[in-house]
Order: structure tokens, then sequence, then C-alpha cells
């Protein structure tokens, strides 16, 4: 980053989309770019970014963050001449966020924020979904199969590994979460881990349903 008169400057590029091919460039002279045209609240979209963020998986880095460009949830649109609550359904704001928090995204709120509700507030302010932005690192997509995308990173002390498992289709998936994960079969071998978004704990051993558009977010 520049630094002022003892004030740290971040430059955040806006090329609409960014080129990969210039990856190099825009690390050695900003510390973000959009890696996307402007994004709003259609979750063919958020399909799209999926591809987007594999492409740019391996150029993020502290003080480096490729962007995905504002969350569209809450109250939108002032200002456009077209007011809204977001068109996203819940499943589908869990998903984005977690999405953008695994690849460590800018988090950039695209909401008026005096009609923010409880839901948008609850994802705006989990900890343990947000601490993937500045405690893990080396997020990476290790399966897209069937329309299931899975990814994961490691906490910066090495001793945890976080897993995101999104289904991208119209219809329930069954999920077996030791395969997408890469466990099956493996000498490591998890029984349970710890579901970021409620709390509770996600059983490693068992199939998962996953709703259209929804997404898992868990830590081992």
């Amino acid at each position: 980053a520049i630094v002022k008169s003892g004030r740290e400057i971040v430059l955040s590029l806006s090329p609409g989309p960014a080129k990969p091919e210039m990856a190099d460039f825009y690390k050695a002279n900003s510390e973000m770019w959009r890696i996307t045209d402007d994004f709003w609240d259609r979750w063919d979209l958020l399909l799209d970014m999926f591809s987007r963020c594999r492409t740019w998986q391996n150029d993020v880095s502290d003080g480096n963050y490729p962007d995905c460009d504002m969350l569209p949830i809450g109250f939108i649109g002032k200002g456009f001449g077209d007011e809204r609550v977001t068109r996203f359904t819940k499943d589908e704001q869990i998903t984005m966020m977690t999405l953008w928090c695994m690849f460590r995204s800018p988090l950039m709120l695209g909401a008026y924020m005096p009609k923010l509700d409880e839901f948008t507030l609850g994802l705006l302010t989990n900890k343990k979904v947000l601490a993937l932005l500045n405690e893990a690192h080396g997020a990476k997509e290790i399966c897209n199969k069937d329309e299931i995308i899975a990814w994961t990173s490691t906490s910066n002390d090495g001793e945890d590994r976080y897993f995101a498992v999104f289904n991208v289709s119209e219809e329930e998936k069954t999920v077996d979460l030791k395969e997408v994960c890469g466990f099956a079969g493996g000498a490591v071998n998890p029984q349970t881990g710890e579901n970021l978004w409620n709390g509770g704990s996600i059983d490693m051993t068992a199939k998962i349903v996953i709703r259209p558009h929804a997404s898992i977010l868990f830590r081992i």
C-alpha cells in the first residue's frame, strides 16, 4: 500500500473486469482490482462468479485482493431508480457471503444502511465467517462436479482447515462431504466439523442434503 503523511492509501482498480493475463501488473501497482462487471442481485451473475474466483484463486495474497464487487444484500438500489429488497434468496445470500469470504474478496456493502434487517445484519457480523478474511489463506477450489462446488483454505496457524460446499444446481443434492472434500479413503478421517453459520456441528460421516443455490461452511 502507499503510505502518505502517516496514513495508508489503498488503490482499488475497476478495469471492469480485470484481465487475468495482467495479474502481475495489478499486484505490482494496486491492492485490489475488480474481476467482474457491475455485480447485482441475479443468480446468473453469482453463478458466474465461481468461475471468476477459480481463475483468480492463485493471485490472492496479503495486500493483493481480486475484488468480487459489492454485496447487493438488504435494501438496495437507492439512487439508481429501482429501490428494492435484494432479489437474492436467503440461501443465495449465504452462498455469496461464503464464497466472498472464502476467496478473501474485499467486502463492500451495497445496501441502504438505515433499512438493514436482522438477517442482513447477521450475514455481516458473523465473526467466525469473517475470520476467513484475515485468519486463513490458500483458498482454492477442490471439487467441481455434477453442480457441486467445494473450496478449502487453511488457518494461518495451520491448525484448522475450512471447507465450503455449494449446490449451484436447481434441485436438492445429497452430498458425501468426505468425498467432495477429499477425505474419502485418506489417512485423515474427521468425524465432525463446526458449522460456521449456525454454530452447530456437521456430521462428516453422513451424507448431507443441500438445497438449490445453498451452501455449507465448516471448519475442522
